[in-house]
């Protein structure tokens, strides 16, 4: 079994970096909070997507790609710009389906059923963030050593998948448990309209931070 060239201490921060990371509320939990609370399998298959949106992001830094696209003149910014334009659509559809339970009560008390399209929208969900690559490249490029071998680098991917499929999946089977369904059911159209606007800020403040150095 090849030697790991990260130490027990660089495992520990690269699994404490991340976890501190992915709990942290934003579009992925919050979308997987709306689908929970009306559908469990719907949650489930988000998370799924959300985890292979990941899968991506890590891939990519890990595999290097990221100083390609470093490298080419206005590649980062026009993927921050074209995953906030999808953000904010994203956003606006909650928003109006906050909007349309609200003006039918009974819509919003229904179960909705399963979509096959919630994986999708959990995938597009996480990609629509390209923050994602600037924070897996800023993390490894403080725990990769130069030489890293692909055992260590195929080790971190595994690290990192197994741990964020255990939580987005358990917040997936948490926001669809039966009690929390039964408390916050009601206030599914207003959880609808947060949600919404969560995509929108994030989305905004990403449009934020590339614009003025498009400008420049």
């Amino acid at each position: 079994m090849p030697v790991s060239a990260l130490t027990a201490a660089d495992w520990l921060t690269l699994a404490a970096a991340w976890i501190a990371a992915i709990v942290m509320p934003g579009p992925d939990l919050f979308l997987l909070l709306r689908l929970g609370i009306r559908d469990r399998a719907s949650a489930l298959r988000a998370a799924l997507g959300v985890m292979l949106g990941n899968l991506a992001w890590i891939l990519v830094s890990v595999l290097g790609l990221s100083a390609l696209l470093r490298a080419i003149p206005g590649a980062l910014p026009a993927l921050q710009l074209a995953g906030s334009a999808v953000l904010i659509w994203i956003g606006v559809q909650s928003i109006r389906a906050g909007f349309g339970d609200l003006r039918d009560p009974a819509a919003a008390q229904a179960v909705r059923a399963p979509s096959a399209r919630a994986f999708r929208l959990g995938l597009v969900t996480n990609l629509s963030n390209p923050k994602a690559l600037l924070f897996f490249t800023a993390l490894f490029s403080q725990m990769l050593p130069p030489g890293a071998s692909w055992w260590d680098r195929g080790a971190i991917v595994a690290l990192l998948v197994l741990i964020g499929l255990l939580w987005f999946c358990g917040f997936a089977l948490a926001a669809s448990a039966r009690r929390f369904q039964g408390w916050f059911r009601r206030a599914s159209p207003w959880i609808d309209m947060i949600a919404g606007a969560v995509f929108v800020l994030v989305a905004l403040a990403i449009v934020a931070e590339t614009v003025p150095g498009l400008l420049h």
